[in-house]
């Protein structure tokens, strides 16, 4: 089996177990790997932060973001 065929095989699986596979994968990386973010993807977490920043009411609890993760199922 390709990558292609892996990625395809992969995205036809629950949310839950393709987060398993993302997690996975994450773990094998070694530590000197450069996770570094773009300007653009900085600017987008910089935005949200000060949107979370003024208004901490929107945000939800991990409890409630897998619960919603799990009922997309």
């Amino acid at each position: 089996m390709n990558v292609d065929q892996t990625i395809s095989a992969l995205a036809a699986l629950p949310v839950g177990d393709r987060l398993r596979v993302v997690h996975a994968i994450w773990d094998t990386l070694p530590d000197d790997v450069d996770v570094s973010v773009t300007p653009k993807q900085q600017a987008e977490l910089d935005r949200r932060l000060a949107a979370h920043r003024d208004d901490p009411s929107t945000a939800i609890s991990h409890d409630e973001l897998m619960r919603r993760v799990e009922n997309r199922r």
